[in-house]
């Protein structure tokens, strides 16, 4: 369950805003022959829902379906008790509690005898009871996997995402910045100070991992007991505001050689988030600038992205193919693993973020 508040702001997402990316939407739909789009959220697969309405749920499921004109219908299983609450975070949608929210939905459905075609965003994903329910009421209705049409349209973000998205980054940014590696050897502490500066600043959500000894493991951990840090660590902050995710990754160093290693990739790849062509497939791009980090090697590399219901998910990564060519849209985050004079250094930054 999230914590933090969530309240619809006007002026950070204007309601025009929210009915352009349902235009949006819709000419996808168009485009694809589509006569309706069915797109399921849950609390850890919220992004879709809330980039369309505004909607982020704390604990629930439900679904939005869509038309080809009107305002989208948000289905679920709450209780009308949150209906006001709902309405609150939507300011575009209808809403419907229902003890079956694909029932409902399937009676949307059938009430228009135009609908022939519905894009659902990842089909396969769908849990089973709303797909038997949606099926159940409109059985002549056909069900296609349209995350592709999806993504398509998620790949280029607006001036309020972007804002959305520069506040999550600057809230992570300065919760990382609270680490004093010299004064510190406890994982938990650290971990702990980073999401309550996140929290009280103003995220819905943070997620703290952290590498404890870069030296012995580069993996990434919840840390939820008392652990010693060893000499070189690293800490990643994933960050929501008002929906919009970002990660921030830095290493910490309490040795000489540790610091001025981590200081040079740290300016090294300020400079490549910056320069980084978000139309063109990144690894010949890491490749030409890898070589500009004096005694560097590139280990590992990914780039996340939104682009369907979860937050942030993996489109390109270090050893696969499409890697090459993929263009990676605006909204991304590159994580990196490099040795650097023999010292391992993880980071991790939001492109769209620096490059605004």
């Amino acid at each position: 369950m999230r914590r933090g508040l969530m309240a619809w702001d006007p002026q950070e997402l204007p309601e025009a805003v929210l009915a352009d990316r349902i235009a949006r939407l819709r000419a996808a739909m168009q485009r694809e022959k589509l006569d309706a789009f069915l797109i399921y959220t849950n609390l850890v697969r919220p992004s879709a829902v809330c980039w369309l309405t505004g909607f982020t749920p704390y604990w629930s499921e439900g679904a939005l379906l869509v038309l080809g004109s009107g305002a989208p219908i948000f289905a679920t299983a709450l209780s009308k008790r949150v209906a006001t609450w709902m309405r609150t975070t939507d300011p575009v949608g209808e809403i419907s509690n229902a003890p079956r929210p694909g029932k409902v939905l399937g009676e949307r459905l059938t009430a228009d005898r135009t609908v022939r075609r519905v894009g659902v965003l990842e089909l396969d994903a769908l849990p089973s009871g709303l797909y038997d329910d949606v099926v159940g009421v409109a059985p002549s209705v056909e069900l296609s996997d349209a995350s592709a049409s999806f993504a398509g349209i998620r790949r280029t973000i607006d001036d309020a995402e972007r804002r959305l998205l520069a506040r999550a980054d600057a809230i992570a940014g300065a919760a990382l910045d609270r680490i004093d590696a010299a004064h510190t050897d406890d994982a938990g502490t650290v971990a702990g100070l980073v999401e309550q500066h996140a929290r009280l600043a103003g995220a819905e959500e943070a997620y703290i991992a952290v590498a404890t000894d870069l030296d012995a493991d580069r993996r990434l951990l919840r840390i939820v007991r008392p652990t010693p840090l060893g000499r070189r660590f690293a800490v990643r902050a994933s960050v929501a505001y008002k929906g919009a995710w970002v990660r921030r990754m830095r290493t910490f160093a309490r040795d000489e050689p540790g610091r001025s290693a981590v200081a040079d990739a740290e300016a090294w790849f300020d400079e490549l988030c910056h320069g980084i062509d978000p139309g063109k497939g990144l690894t010949a791009q890491l490749d030409a600038e890898s070589e500009a980090l004096a005694g560097a090697t590139l280990q590992n590399w990914m780039v996340e992205s939104c682009v369907g219901s979860y937050p942030l998910q993996v489109v390109a990564a270090h050893g696969i193919a499409a890697a090459q060519t993929t263009p990676l849209g605006d909204a991304l985050v590159l994580t990196l693993s490099l040795t650097v004079g023999g010292v391992p250094w993880l980071g991790a930054a939001p492109h769209a973020v620096i490059r605004a």
